[in-house]
């Protein structure tokens, strides 16, 4: 993917994510104070309409009360003073209206609110395609039937402008989340180059290091041939001219294990973590043994006998020569154990010996390449063995973890291999 493209994607996907954030908020706010408001005047409106029929009416008019009766009581003049708009049945054709704008409110309210006003409920409605709230109660016992209007165009009006306030401000929200996400798509894209320059630089390094590693294994392997003739006429050689073919024949191997190690590297490297693993019947028991026998015949192998597990048997080999190899060189072999089990789906493999261990701040970094471990373990490795370990582990998708003994002498590597059991 080019920088150009994730700087676009980056500032869509920024303001995608403003965008929708700011309108779900802007639509809670307005819910929440549309709520609030109606909820405001529609409290007040019953608390009018309860006071006006239960208590003002109530105490005013008599059984059978007439459209005389309401200006003869003083209703009239305490609905007009208060502001009170209201609409009175009195059935019949009979009806009285406090104003000159007040509706027919029978004819404007639902069904459910004359079914409620006939049972003797209040009853409130917000009559839609209309900017009114009207509150419906009855006289007890029969009359007459109030309908309170209220006027909410005022409220209307503020939600309206709520609207566009949090309109706007969403759109100021997206404009400032786009020059954010502008921002941040520079940076990006910086970072984006940033990473293809240190991606082609490794790439370029691991195809140096194979080329060479390459290149150097035909005249390293004629070296070794050479210096192994060398060495065997150092009885015939003077005796300070012996120990120099001494010295060059074990460098020159030294230098062969380093080139073998580097080329097997360049190959982990060059495969990816879903490579094809070559899964057969390892019986494990014997895979150690020869090993041991092969590497280090003083270390012990403790594994039941009838341990067999599915699963790549070279990388297997390969994870545990190089650990025992480890034991060897930088603890002087000094009593290797290797341990085996399975453990559920997992063949745990430990080995571990009594050398002077590694100091707790470096056990994290063993596994790095060329990395040697403190002065106390340093021997003759080249420090890849330990990478090509955990190399061939993330290609089996286990777990290698090196810990110091509990009793401080010496360090114990541990593997865990998914593995099939039931073969």
């Amino acid at each position: 993917m080019t920088a150009r493209r994730v700087r676009v994607r980056l500032v869509l996907t920024v303001m995608g994510v403003v965008t929708v954030a700011a309108v779900a908020l802007s639509a809670l706010a307005f819910a929440l104070v549309s709520r609030s408001l109606r909820a405001e005047v529609l409290d007040r409106a019953v608390d009018e309409a309860q006071f006006s029929v239960g208590v003002l009416a109530g105490e005013r008019l008599g059984e059978h009360a007439t459209v005389n009766d309401i200006e003869a009581s003083g209703l009239a003049d305490d609905f007009e003073r208060r502001g009170i708009d209201v609409y009175i049945d009195f059935g019949g054709g009979e009806d009285f209206v406090s104003g000159l704008d007040v509706p027919a409110a029978p004819e404007i309210v639902s069904r459910d609110v004359l079914g409620l006003l006939a049972a003797g409920n209040v009853a409130a409605e917000w009559v839609e395609g209309t900017p009114y709230l009207v509150v419906a109660a009855r006289k007890p016992p029969s009359g007459p039937d109030f309908y309170f209007v209220t006027d909410t165009s005022g409220v209307d009006s503020a939600l309206g402008q709520l609207r566009v306030v949090l309109l706007g401000a969403s759109l100021v929200l997206v404009l400032v989340g786009g020059l954010a996400g502008w921002r941040m798509a520079r940076l990006a894209g910086s970072l984006a180059d940033t990473v293809d320059e240190l991606t082609a630089a490794r790439d370029r390094e691991r195809r140096f290091v194979a080329d060479v590693s390459h290149e150097l294994r035909t005249p390293v392997t004629a070296l070794v041939g050479e210096a192994a003739e060398l060495a065997g006429e150092l009885d015939t050689l003077p005796a300070g001219t012996s120990r120099v073919v001494e010295l060059l024949d074990r460098d020159v191997r030294r230098l062969r294990g380093l080139v073998e190690e580097l080329l097997e590297l360049s190959r982990l490297d060059a495969a990816s973590d879903t490579a094809d693993l070559e899964l057969g019947e390892v019986d494990v028991a014997r895979l150690l043994d020869a090993i041991v026998t092969q590497r280090l015949p003083a270390a012990t192998v403790r594994a039941p006998a009838e341990l067999r597990v599915r699963t790549d048997r070279r990388r297997l080999e390969q994870i545990v020569a190089n650990l025992v190899d480890n034991a060897r060189v930088h603890a002087d072999g000094q009593c290797v154990t290797i341990r085996a089990d399975v453990d559920g789906s997992r063949l745990v493999i430990e080995v571990a010996d009594r050398g002077p261990g590694v100091a707790t701040g470096e056990l994290d970094r063993i596994f790095d390449r060329f990395t040697m471990g403190d002065a106390a373990r340093a021997g003759t490795g080249s420090g890849l063995g330990l990478a090509i370990v955990r190399e061939h582990t993330r290609l089996l998708r286990a777990e290698v973890t090196a810990r110091n003994r509990d009793d401080g002498a010496g360090l114990v590597v541990e593997v865990k291999v998914p593995v099939m059991t039931e073969l």
